[in-house]
């Protein structure tokens, strides 16, 4: 009965359409994969080379002497004298950051890393502090710079202070410990800036500094003003606070920030960080909410400028595929309403070859993309896999032009979800309007149907293929 084989198409193609979906999740399985080979990669360059880099904006410490009371080891309380800490912070700086950034320094075979080589500059001015009665050991004060890898540095970043340069020295706490390197000017060594630290000064630091894919500052002064630029397109800002301008076009990027609140924030924060886990949590760019060592639902902190790869090979992948099933079904229903409106016969079998041909489309789309541009790679999957599908729906159709039809149908199919991949924030928009038009279509094609006349057609009316001779 012609009702019986309608139905029993209907189900074969839901079938087939599960099975295929199973099959794109593989070849999304394949795709995580090869990220997580590049994800490796950067890992191992963070260890063995380089990393994102994080500084905290210059500011004094003053250590002194206060009474107090000590705990012995069996927990009685005697009278000692205890060394604690002044901070001091610049009043203003005003920050400048020029980026060099490429993916060419760092690279294996297809994989490469996002660089950058930053040159800073920062003008800053230390007011007369305030003093309360305290026992200060002026000669041990230090101007300190935190550098979370100084394995970045070219060289020393120096400080000017009174037409003097004084070079920032390494400490001897361990990098590995705290996650930053505590870089410090001491008076000790430099008695001249004992004064100088006790009724204020103005400085200008100078730094170069590479890192990897992402740079934050973290600034300690009062008021901030930050202006950051480049030759990178698609970068990302992150943090504490968002740049209050910013533009970006091709291979360039510019970016600016405005703030008279974050300074104080963020050396209060610094001086209750008590141990190497807290310091290693302001290295990474955030303070914990809790006291876990975690990174999610945390307070982010400084100013963030991240290099994002534009072509993401994988990511873009990843996003065609999740379009693939919507490519598969319209393609059956295309051969359902072919099928319905010519009373042609397609094998469950020629449906399954066609939709294999879609998903070796994605497998050639991620294997020549990591060679070459996405958009060539696309573009050769694309005529490649419409090509095969076209000739063979020559013998399927039994004629050229429905084989013509259909090469424009899936070539359509194709471009449509390029533009998908590229609209970025629009996606949503874009994909319920042409979801909107295809049903128009389908509808108008089919209002002059009637389905139960179809279910009710006697079989012998159906057309069976035969070869061309």
């Amino acid at each position: 009965m012609r009702s019986s084989f309608l139905t029993l198409k209907i189900i074969a193609i839901v079938i087939l359409v599960a099975i295929f979906w199973i099959g794109l999740f593989f070849i999304s399985s394949l795709v995580s994969e090869r990220q997580g080979y590049q994800r490796a990669f950067l890992q191992e360059i963070t260890q063995n080379n380089i990393s994102p880099q994080t500084i905290i904006s210059p500011y004094v410490r003053v250590p002194y002497q206060e009474a107090g009371t000590c705990l012995d080891e069996q927990k009685i309380a005697y009278p000692c004298t205890q060394e604690k800490s002044m901070y001091i912070s610049a009043d203003s700086t005003q920050w400048q950051s020029s980026f060099d950034v490429t993916d060419h320094k760092y690279k294996r075979t297809i994989y490469r890393a996002i660089s950058y080589q930053a040159n800073l500059t920062a003008k800053g001015i230390f007011q007369k502090p305030a003093l309360e009665n305290k026992n200060y050991q002026w000669n041990k004060a230090e101007i300190i710079f935190p550098v979370h890898d100084p394995r970045g540095l070219d060289t020393q970043p120096a400080l000017s202070i009174f037409n003097k340069n004084y070079v920032f020295e390494l400490s001897a706490q361990g990098h590995d410990d705290a996650g930053f390197d505590f870089m410090s000017i001491s008076a000790q060594k430099y008695p001249e800036l004992i004064p100088a630290i006790q009724n204020g000064f103005n400085f200008h630091l100078t730094a170069n500094i590479t890192g990897l894919g992402k740079f934050t500052l973290i600034p300690t002064s009062r008021s901030v003003n930050y202006q950051a630029k480049g030759n990178w397109t698609d970068t990302k800002y992150s943090g504490q606070n968002l740049p209050f301008e910013k533009t970006s076009s091709h291979q360039q990027f510019t970016a600016g920030w405005k703030n008279i609140a974050l300074g104080h924030q963020n050396i209060n924060r610094l001086i209750d960080c008590d141990n190497s886990q807290c310091i290693r949590q302001f290295s990474n760019g955030y303070i914990a909410k809790n006291t876990e060592y975690e990174t999610e639902n945390n307070q982010k902190i400084g100013l963030s400028t991240e290099f994002l790869d534009s072509v993401n090979v994988y990511t873009q992948t990843d996003r065609a595929i999740k379009y693939g099933i919507v490519i598969i079904i319209i393609t059956f229903g295309c051969f359902f309403l072919f099928e319905v409106l010519k009373s042609l016969r397609i094998h469950p079998i020629q449906y399954s070859l066609v939709a294999m041909a879609q998903g070796i489309f994605f497998v050639l789309l991620l294997s020549i993309s990591e060679y070459y541009a996405f958009a060539w790679a696309y573009v050769v999957a694309c005529t490649a896999c419409v090509g095969l599908m076209t000739w063979y729906l020559f013998f399927v159709m039994k004629g050229v032009k429905p084989a013509i039809l259909f090469g424009i149908i899936l070539s359509s199919l194709y471009a449509i979800m390029y533009m998908l991949l590229q609209s970025s924030g629009k996606t949503f928009l874009i994909g319920s309007v042409i979801s909107f038009i295809v049903l128009t279509v389908v509808m108008f094609i089919t209002r002059h149907i009637d389905w139960y006349q179809i279910s009710n057609r006697p079989e012998r009316e159906l057309k069976s293929y035969t070869p061309p001779q």
